[in-house]
């Protein structure tokens, strides 16, 4: 092409782009502006803000993560002293205070600036003190509260030397510090502080309960002491002294929250106890189970329990709860089953600072604060068990066959997760739609990733987390798609009361976990199963079972708890370990998660047994 004619066309395009772009728009439709570039300060800021939002939430196992890739990063960067802080901190609340007490003194001797240096002998203190090693935390402890600390550390730190004598049995020291500790109650845990007054009052003797009333009379502390004092002369049956103690308190304190415990320890009131389940609809056979299990357990208590219907619903569950919580009768909140009910009441719960016990397998539903707790088999816990145990039989590699549904895709998941923590290779994962009872296109796609061929079956086990009917079509027809000799392995819904005899014989060896176990040789399951049967003819299921669990657990949280607030019960079920009467409760985590303990069961000679 000539010149001239390169030009002319040259010439007519640029004069095309004049008249038609400003018509038809800005020019970045045809040149989209490239996304700003974040700077490496904004880079450095944006990871640790990660590591603080995860911090705030209390989800400790990813702020360590987040705050070690951090460090990693930026290990001069300009959070990196106060990243340090945090690890030290979290690694002790995740267990290490050996580790944690390591890292606060490296930190000490790296001459931080005086606020991140005061955090840190306070966290010297508390590791010690974690690790029973008293002597050495009240000698930090005591240094520190000689100079000037910020009202915030100046409560802990008597809260954690009330804790010491306390533990020393020190009970005038714990409470002259207890008292220290309530000038900046404002700015501290008052959680923290309450449970520290319970425990105070429960650990003195009546003599040294009577000495403080009388040394500390004006103190707004003593209040406790007194409702103390007559709450074991009404034990005792001593009706004189607890006129006595009754009168002195509403006397020195009529508008003390300790006057209001009088009052109903006078009167004989029972705590009241919201429970949100399905009672009517699809799932009010769940909601039998538990409402029957959780009546058990409070009969003959003083707890009494208000039902509620409650949908699967997160709107109509969080409205629910507001309507209870607003009734200052109501201690805690038990329920509610659903997922998405779970999620509503969990926020509105912990907005209205009323504690919750959730009996919902949604992971996370703790995560709406410090109110908010869970007592349920969790998908988490039952895949963790499995593989423990089929790592222990030399299985490590394995297939997933899962329903395309939320229970499907949330325990394929945390299979996934849990087998790279316990170096396992899951090979394969194979959806299926729920509704089907046609197995045929998941098990070839199941065949094609088996290539036995090759040597040896690329994987040795197959998970299947969906009812006993689907379990058992899926097993039948293994052998024809080539898939022998393969472990499987499901979820609690195996454990059905009345399996047919075709399902049980497809699914011999069939291996899975329960919390609860009808047959365990338990003296506590057995005795509850055995008034379970004499109340309601029947025997109960692992839904009675946790209703019956969840109530047993508020009425321990309960006992010896004198004013009976809110505000005290979520540390006092934070404290709760395992006891005769639950088998299978060991404690609730830091995530406020039960954990419990699990039963390997498998089907044999057509009955359920525990595996061996």
């Amino acid at each position: 092409m000539r010149r001239s004619q390169r030009e002319l066309i040259c010439g007519i395009f640029l004069l095309f782009l004049a008249f038609w772009l400003p018509g038809c728009g800005p020019a970045s439709y045809l040149f989209p502006p490239t996304t700003p570039a974040v700077s490496p300060r904004e880079a450095e800021e944006n990871l640790f803000q990660q590591a603080e939002e995860s911090y705030r939430r209390q989800v400790y196992r990813q702020a360590r993560a987040q705050y070690g890739s951090y460090l990693e990063r930026y290990p001069q960067g300009q959070h990196a002293l106060l990243a340090r802080l945090r690890l030290a901190e979290l690694v002790g609340l995740l267990g290490d205070w050996h580790d944690s007490l390591r890292r606060y003194q490296a930190l000490l001797a790296r001459e931080p600036q005086p606020d991140i240096a005061l955090k840190a002998r306070y966290g010297v203190g508390r590791a010690y003190f974690k690790l029973g090693q008293y002597q050495q935390a009240l000698q930090v402890l005591e240094n520190l509260t000689a100079g000037e600390l910020p009202p915030d550390l100046r409560f802990s730190t008597q809260a954690l030397l009330t804790e010491i004598s306390l533990k020393q049995g020190r009970v005038p020291q714990a409470f002259a510090r207890l008292r220290l500790a309530a000038q900046d109650l404002s700015s501290g845990d008052k959680e923290w502080f309450d449970d520290l007054k319970t425990r105070l009052v429960e650990q003195a003797t009546p003599q040294e309960l009577e000495n403080l009333a009388t040394l500390y009379r004006d103190s707004p502390l003593t209040a406790v002491l007194l409702l103390r004092l007559a709450n074991l002369a009404q034990k005792a049956g001593n009706a004189e002294e607890v006129q006595k103690w009754a009168s002195t308190l509403k006397e020195r304190f009529p508008e003390s929250p300790e006057a209001a415990g009088m009052e109903r320890l006078l009167s004989g009131q029972k705590v009241l106890a919201g429970c949100l389940l399905p009672l009517t609809g699809d799932f009010s056979n769940f909601g039998r189970h538990v409402k029957q299990g959780m009546e058990l357990a409070a009969r003959g208590t003083p707890l009494e329990l208000s039902f509620r219907d409650t949908p699967n619903n997160q709107e109509a569950a969080a409205q629910q709860v507001r309507e209870l919580a607003r009734d200052p009768r109501v201690l805690a909140i038990l329920g509610p089953l659903g997922s998405a009910a779970a999620q509503g009441a969990a926020q509105a719960a912990q907005d209205a600072q009323t504690p919750l016990i959730a009996l919902s397998q949604k992971e996370g539903i703790t995560r709406a604060g410090d109110f908010v707790f869970q007592a349920f088999l969790t998908a988490r816990q039952q895949v963790r068990a499995l593989l423990h145990r089929t790592s222990g039989m030399g299985l490590k590699r394995h297939a997933v066959l899962y329903p395309d549904s939320a229970y499907g895709q949330a325990f394929m998941r945390q299979f996934l997760e849990e087998a790279s923590v316990q170096g396992v290779e899951v090979v394969e994962q194979t959806p299926y739609s729920p509704s089907t009872r046609d197995f045929a296109p998941a098990l070839a796609a199941l065949k094609a990733a088996y290539r036995p061929e090759q040597g040896s079956p690329s994987f040795e086990a197959l998970f299947i987390p969906d009812d006993a009917a689907a379990v058992a079509a899926v097993a039948g027809q293994l052998e024809e798609y080539g898939l022998k000799n393969l472990q499987l392995l499901g979820t609690n819904l195996l454990q059905a009361p009345d399996l047919p005899d075709a399902e049980a014989r497809a699914l011999e060896g069939v291996l899975f976990t329960d919390a609860f176990f009808a047959q365990a040789p338990s003296p506590g399951v057995q005795d509850f199963i055995a008034a379970y049967r004499q109340q309601y003819g029947e025997t109960p299921d692992y839904l009675a079972a946790q209703g019956y669990a969840v109530v047993k657990l508020l009425l321990k949280a309960l006992e010896g708890e004198q004013t009976r607030q809110r505000a005290d019960l979520s540390r006092r079920l934070l404290a709760l370990r395992e006891f005769p009467d639950l088998p299978w409760f060991k404690g609730f985590n830091a995530d406020r998660e039960a954990e419990l303990s699990l039963y390997v069961l498998t089907i044999k000679n057509g009955t359920m047994q525990l595996a061996q």
